[in-house]
């Protein structure tokens, strides 16, 4: 939950303090950057617990 909030409050920080269209692409960049992330995690995450079963 630490997490998210600390993701909650980076975008708010972002759209505060930034032009609309700085704002969108450095939120549009982040939100790639999480997506390759949890991708990432699911191919390295998955074969171990397969290897384990």
């Amino acid at each position: 939950m630490i997490f998210i909030r600390l993701i909650k409050k980076i975008f708010a920080s972002i759209w505060k303090d930034c032009t609309p269209l700085q704002a969108a692409l450095i939120t549009s960049i982040l939100i790639v950057i999480l997506i390759v992330l949890a991708f990432s995690l699911v191919q390295v995450i998955v074969p171990f617990t397969y290897i384990a079963i």
